[in-house]
């Protein structure tokens, strides 16, 4: 019966989709399967995208999508958004990249600081991978040690330090320590058995990657005392999860300010940015001088670029309060209505995450397991009907979604329900 129900949904996709093929073979012929970032790819082949307006995305093919994805996390007000793109279109007049500070970075910086609890100062990167590669560098440099621990599957950009508990890929020995993300006794193992040679401990909030999972109650806080009182940094990883709050992870779970905090995504307002936040004390490393005690260097042709600065302080300073709270309330709505939709067609789902940021997947029955081929599966028919959400169940929502994009989200994800289940 799956084999039916699968082969008719792809039917229909590759019905849908043709003009996105033929790319696709085109593109694979000078990009290695056709992409340049692994979490595009799904079976039988990606969409190739035209244009995006708001919450919708456009294929070549002129199928219109509601994006409950957001360029993984990474566009909180939607496509093209008009604030953001007036600002651009002002700023490119003057230029792109610049060899020093502008008053737009100034401005950026500002803003960031007086948002980020803890950062007195920033400094820039190009991405969120870069700010974590940044943010472990400052850490090992600071304190002489080397050794990071981490959490299994969290996620934290493409550097292979911090890609170690990803995919298989066993501890890095002298380099990443593994413990388990949400099992306090985990990560005091870890310190017992490496006394004193932990340079920080980097967590990923809310785990993102896999599948979403949130922090059991209390744990953050206990794991951020567990690792000052063995003299090692905490490092937030807030690149996904500082949608949650004005004030990011700290502000929504009532932490202490990280010694070290790293962005990346959405701050950038659709283009490239990164940015690591910490005391005025910790980033006077980034001394100009290499002579300078203690100095470390940081360099980048394109940090803090002029596009980038002006983008990004719009995408912030656009993030209120009042949007985060409105979109919290649009995605528990959302996932109720998934959930309902699911059961009047018998289908066993589950959706796991906090705020905006979650994941939808199908079980093996109620209570049940996960069922990743049949997740998957759900995510193709929902793009069938109009619906575009990540390939393994992630869903990253944004500030533009209006009634009329939820509902459409909410028909054609309930269709997909229906295909799934053969009715």
């Amino acid at each position: 019966m799956l084999d039916q129900e699968v082969s008719a949904i792809e039917r229909e996709y590759t019905r849908l989709t043709p003009t996105s093929a033929s790319l696709m073979t085109r593109a694979s012929e000078s990009m290695p399967h056709g992409i340049t970032r692994t979490l595009s790819w799904f079976r039988p082949y990606p969409v190739v995208f035209d244009h995006g307006k708001g919450s919708n995305l456009y294929d070549v093919d002129d199928n219109r999508y509601v994006d409950l994805f957001s360029n993984g996390l990474s566009l909180m007000h939607g496509h093209n958004y008009g604030p953001i793109r007036e600002a651009l279109e002002v700023a490119l007049a003057r230029g792109t990249a610049w060899p020093g500070t502008s008053d737009a970075q100034i401005q950026f910086a500002e803003l960031l600081c007086s948002r980020v609890p803890g950062a007195e100062q920033v400094r820039f990167t190009n991405t969120g991978t870069e700010a974590t590669m940044l943010g472990v560098k400052l850490a090992r440099h600071v304190t002489g040690k080397q050794l990071i621990l981490k959490a299994w599957h969290g996620y934290h950009g493409s550097y292979d330090d911090l890609e170690v508990g990803l995919l298989g890929q066993g501890e890095m020995p002298g380099r990443v320590a593994l413990a388990t993300f949400g099992d306090i006794s985990t990560y005091k193992a870890q310190f017992e058995r490496h006394a004193g040679e932990i340079a920080a401990v980097i967590v990923e909030p809310v785990q993102y990657t896999g599948v979403v999972t949130e922090p059991p109650d209390g744990f953050l806080a206990e794991l951020q005392k567990l690792t000052a009182d063995a003299g090692a940094l905490f490092v937030m990883d807030d690149c996904l999860m500082f949608r949650l709050a004005e004030g990011g992870t700290v502000e929504r779970y009532g932490l202490e300010p990280a010694d070290i905090t790293c962005l990346g995504k959405f701050i950038g307002g659709g283009l490239p940015v990164g940015a690591i936040g910490a005391s005025a004390e910790m980033m006077a490393t980034f001394h100009p001088s290499p002579d300078a005690e203690g100095a470390m260097y940081h360099g980048g042709s394109f940090n803090g670029n002029v596009l980038g600065m002006v983008a990004g302080d719009v995408a912030v300073r656009h993030l209120t309060a009042a949007a985060i709270e409105r979109l919290d309330g649009v995605a528990d709505a959302l996932r109720a209505r998934i959930q309902a939709a699911a059961e009047e067609r018998g289908v066993s789902v589950q959706t796991k995450g906090v705020g905006s940021a979650f994941g939808l997947y199908v079980l093996d029955g109620p209570g049940g397991e996960i069922d990743w081929p049949a997740t998957s599966m759900l995510q193709l028919a929902s793009a069938t009907h109009g619906v575009y959400y990540g390939s393994g169940g992630e869903f990253g929502l944004n500030t533009a979604l209006t009634e009329d994009d939820v509902d459409r989200a909410v028909a054609g994800i309930s269709s997909a329900l229906s295909d799934l289940a053969g009715s």
